[in-house]
């Protein structure tokens, strides 16, 4: 019998702006996104569900929701989203009757437990789990003992030695680590907010993250400052696929930088 192989679609970051005619850091972040949807789309895959992993609006009103929502619509697969720091909760509520967080999707061998990291914000970008959150999820990590688990979020929970974007990662990763300690089940932790691909790791656990749709920074910098690299400055995104042994595999998909694909 051939194994059951899941396939999950990541897309994040995208920071549609309120007014589809107003531009993201110099860029039509709408225009990116339907870029990533149909290079996705040509890779001809049945995506198991399509996790959209925060700041999919820049403090946007529901209809800019509406917006993504219509763009992210021909993807293949239900979709499921969380908040970033960029994001309106309420907003999303309003547009579409689905949690924001604390959701919990069963695939065959496979449990995705979606978070929401914007707890208590510092007006940096910084975020964190509540104390509701974290005791739902030791509450579901109980319950998925014979189980693969994958948890979703936005905030980078592991260090990526960018002065910067360190500041403003999950600040109570600490806690977050401790509460997964003695669950053997978690393969694995992904994210969003960093604006760049990344693959880490913390106590063993794997962090992947995915390249934003919108934009890219650049990695391993002291101050905020934007990706350069031609090759990693367009938009991007991430597919993963899921095998019934519980081993994860990240593939990332970058396209060019729009204003020079002709």
């Amino acid at each position: 019998m051939a194994e059951t192989v899941l396939s999950l679609l990541q897309l994040t970051d995208c920071h549609l702006t309120a007014d589809p005619q107003a531009r993201f850091r110099d860029i039509d972040s709408d225009h990116h996104l339907r870029l990533v949807v149909d290079d996705a789309l040509s890779l001809s895959m049945v995506f198991d569900r399509v996790l959209l992993t925060g700041d999919l609006v820049h403090h946007g009103p529901a209809a800019a929701y509406r917006r993504l929502l219509s763009i992210v619509d021909p993807l293949p697969g239900l979709k499921h989203w969380i908040p970033g720091n960029h994001d309106e909760p309420a907003a999303m509520r309003e547009c579409r009757n689905q949690p924001c967080g604390m959701e919990r999707i069963d695939l065959d061998a496979w449990t995705l437990l979606l978070l929401d990291s914007t707890a208590e914000p510092d007006g940096r970008g910084s975020g964190s789990l509540s104390e509701v959150s974290l005791q739902w999820l030791s509450a579901m990590l109980s319950e998925t003992r014979d189980r693969h688990v994958l948890l979703v979020m936005h905030h980078n929970p592991v260090s990526t030695d960018s002065v910067w974007q360190d500041q403003i990662m999950l600040a109570n990763a600490e806690t977050l680590f401790d509460c997964l300690r003695g669950y053997k089940q978690v393969r694995g932790i992904i994210c969003g907010h960093l604006h760049q691909q990344q693959a880490l790791e913390q106590d063993g656990i794997p962090v992947w993250c995915s390249p934003a749709t919108s934009v890219q920074f650049r990695p391993a910098s002291d101050s905020f400052a934007l990706e350069t690299d031609m090759n990693r400055s367009g938009p991007g995104y991430c597919w993963y696929r899921l095998h019934a042994d519980g081993r994860i595999e990240q593939h990332v998909r970058r396209l060019a930088p729009p204003h020079s694909l002709g």
